[in-house]
C-alpha cells in the first residue's frame, strides 16, 4: 500500500520528499528495524523531514508508518495469482473477505483523511455555499457517488443536479454560467466523456471542482480545486471498493460542514423535507 501511496503522490513531492520517497521504496526490507532518527542519517535529512513526510502520505506517526509497511512486506510475500481484489484470495473463507474488506476500507480512509489539505478543502465547501446551481458529473462507479452528493444538497436546499448521460449533462451545462459550479467524480481522473464536459465548462469560465485519486491526472489538472483520495487499486477495477468510500467520507464532510455553517436553515429544510417525504409514504 505505502508503494502505491507514495507512486500516486509522486507529482505532488518536493524534491527532498522524493529523495525520501525513493529510499523507502527500494529499502522496505530494513526500515523496520530502525528508528526515525536513524533512517534520517541514512537519506541525509532531517528527523523532522522524515516525520512530516510520513504525516503527508497519510500516517499518523512513524510507528503507524513501520507497521504499515510490515503488513505490506507480508502481503507480498504470500501473493498469489488467485487474488480476486487487492489481498483477498479465491481460497478466502467469508469472515475472511469481510475482515479485509474491512481492513482496506479503514485504509483508504485513513490516509484519505490524512492528505486533505483542509485549507483547500474550506474554499471549496465556500464555493459550494455560494454557487448558483451545480451540475455533478460522474460515470460507471463514480456516478453512484455524484448521486448520493446530488441527494445531500439537495436536502439542504441547493440547486443541484446529476445525470447519467454526457447529453442530459451538456445540455445542462448549456444553461448555466461563470456564478455556477460543476462537481466532477472520476477515481483516475482520466474518463474521457467526464474531460469533455469538463473541457467545455472551463471554456464556460465555470468553476471546477474534482474529486479523484491523489496526484497528478488529466482532470485535476483542468479543475479549479482538487480534492484527491488514497486507495488501493484493483485488478477487478469495476468493484470500486475502497476507492468509493474514500470518496464516501469527502461527501459526508461536505455535507456536515454545509449543515455547520447554516444549521437553522438547513434544519428547517431537512425537516420540510421529511414531512413531505412522510406525505407521500403514508
Amino acid at each position: 500500500m505505502i508503494e502505491n501511496i507514495i507512486k500516486s503522490m509522486k507529482n505532488n513531492l518536493s524534491e527532498s520528499e522524493k529523495i525520501i520517497a525513493t529510499y523507502i521504496v527500494k529499502n522496505k526490507n530494513v526500515i523496520g528495524e530502525i528508528t526515525s532518527t536513524e533512517l534520517a542519517k541514512k537519506i541525509g535529512v532531517s528527523q523532522s523531514s522524515i516525520i512530516k513526510f510520513i504525516k503527508k502520505i497519510g500516517f499518523s506517526g512513524y510507528i503507524a508508518f513501520k507497521l504499515q509497511l510490515e503488513r505490506d512486506l507480508e502481503n507480498k510475500k504470500s501473493s498469489s495469482k488467485n487474488k480476486i481484489h487487492s489481498d483477498i484470495d479465491l481460497e478466502d473463507s467469508l469472515e475472511e473477505v469481510t475482515k479485509k474488506t474491512l481492513a482496506e476500507t479503514i485504509e483508504a480512509l485513513n490516509s484519505t483523511v490524512g492528505v486533505i489539505d483542509y485549507k483547500n478543502f474550506e474554499t471549496i465547501i465556500e464555493k459550494i455555499r455560494e454557487s448558483g446551481r451545480i451540475l455533478i458529473i460522474g460515470a460507471g462507479m463514480s456516478s453512484i457517488v455524484a448521486r448520493d452528493l446530488e441527494l445531500k444538497l439537495m436536502k439542504i436546499k441547493i440547486d443541484t443536479v446529476h445525470y447519467d448521460s454526457k447529453q442530459m449533462q451538456l445540455m445542462k451545462l448549456s444553461t448555466m454560467n461563470e456564478k455556477d459550479l460543476v462537481i466532477a467524480i472520476s477515481h483516475r481522473g482520466e474518463t474521457q466523456e467526464v474531460l469533455d464536459v469538463v473541457k467545455i465548462a472551463k471554456d464556460m469560465k465555470i468553476c471546477v471542482v474534482s474529486i479523484t485519486s491523489i496526484g497528478k491526472n488529466s482532470l485535476s489538472s483542468l479543475s479549479d480545486y482538487n480534492i484527491g483520495v488514497v486507495s488501493k487499486e484493483s485488478i477487478l477495477r469495476s468493484s470500486a471498493i475502497s476507492s468509493r468510500m474514500a470518496q464516501m467520507i469527502i461527501l459526508d464532510s461536505i455535507f456536515l460542514r454545509l449543515m455547520q455553517k447554516d444549521y437553522r436553515k438547513v434544519k428547517k429544510y431537512i425537516e420540510k423535507s421529511k414531512k413531505i417525504v412522510g406525505w407521500v409514504e403514508k
